[in-house]
């Protein structure tokens, strides 16, 4: 079945063709920190079920946004976005941004994830800072490298880290959206490390 279209001459309205289905921004939220295998995806994307991902990632190779690469961790096919896919994310940061606004307090039912708050940190680093810190959340392994200008997040580690944290995802994301380190975070590093890493984020929003 052919997919539905706007049938209208605008920039917009041709974008949401390519990217408003359900699942399709999240898809690409999720592979901003790195490629990603099947199941990988099934597991960061509750509530979508195999079939419809399936079909999303399809469409989504077939306009060039994500392409599929047998680079991941154990040799199996893995997808990673395009440079098409790459240029999204301001787009997503926007309206990340947009929508944390019209967010009340977390409640039981709502899922979070640390990749999700990883990608968030993006676009809030206040920049002017140079550190390399590595990340274990849940035994996965996560990498932030600190530039002046940008900031380099996703999934990995990274040699000769200035600061090393391990623990919990939700205890690692309460680190970053509140400022303290929470009693279950283990730091290797200076303390002046780790809080240059905590302040370079600023506070006020995350996806």
């Amino acid at each position: 079945m052919a997919r539905r279209s706007y049938d209208q001459y605008c920039g917009l309205a041709r974008a949401l063709d390519v990217l408003g289905e359900r699942w399709t921004l999240l898809i690409v939220r999720n592979l901003l920190l790195g490629p990603q295998r099947y199941s990988e995806l099934i597991r960061g994307l509750p509530g979508i079920t195999t079939n419809l991902l399936a079909k999303r990632l399809q469409e989504m190779e077939g306009e060039g946004i994500l392409e599929r690469t047998g680079a991941a961790g154990d040799g199996g096919s893995a997808y990673r976005l395009t440079e098409l896919g790459k240029s999204l994310e301001p787009a997503i940061h926007a309206l990340g941004r947009w929508g944390w606004r019209r967010m009340a307090k977390p409640t039981l039912k709502d899922r979070r994830s640390i990749e999700w708050l990883l990608v968030a940190l993006r676009r809030r680093y206040r920049g002017g800072t140079t550190l390399s810190a590595s990340i274990e959340a849940d035994g996965a392994p996560y990498h932030i490298v600190l530039r002046d200008t940008r900031a380099e997040i996703g999934r990995g580690t990274v040699p000769a880290a200035d600061v090393t944290l391990r623990g919990k995802g939700t205890d690692l994301a309460r680190l970053f959206l509140e400022g303290d380190v929470p009693s279950g975070v283990e730091v290797d590093g200076g303390a002046r490390q780790l809080r240059a890493l905590i302040d370079a984020f600023s506070r006020g929003d995350a996806a």
